[in-house]
């Protein structure tokens, strides 16, 4: 079998980005997302100067979905979710240090 390169993104996950608050504050996503196995998986690429907290919250109820990630140390983690197939989430983060940096914002990639 054969991939493009349009075809081999789509199997790494799907796009994310995001600017945190300078202020430390959480910020929602109003992206809401389906699981479509028990884990998440989050890879990132670009990180704010200061790191990165990152969450994935049940939809329906809020309640966190497995660990938090912080990124650095390593720029892919998995959330081992509890949730299951079909789930719906939202993604949350903030800065992992406040404060005025020279970058605020993330990008990279996540599987669910």
């Amino acid at each position: 079998m054969v991939l493009s390169s349009g075809a081999a993104l789509a199997v790494s996950g799907h796009p994310i980005t995001g600017t945190c608050y300078e202020d430390g504050s959480w910020y929602t996503s109003s992206n809401v997302r389906t699981m479509s196995g028990k884990t998440i998986k989050a890879s990132f690429t670009t990180l704010p100067s200061k790191g990165l907290v990152f969450r994935a919250l049940n939809y329906n109820t809020g309640a966190r979905l497995g660990k938090v990630i912080y990124a650095p140390p390593e720029s892919t983690q998995t959330i081992k979710s509890g949730g299951k197939k079909g789930t719906e989430f939202e993604n949350s983060f903030r800065l992992e240090v406040s404060g005025h940096q020279e970058n605020y914002s993330f990008d990279g990639s996540e599987s669910y």
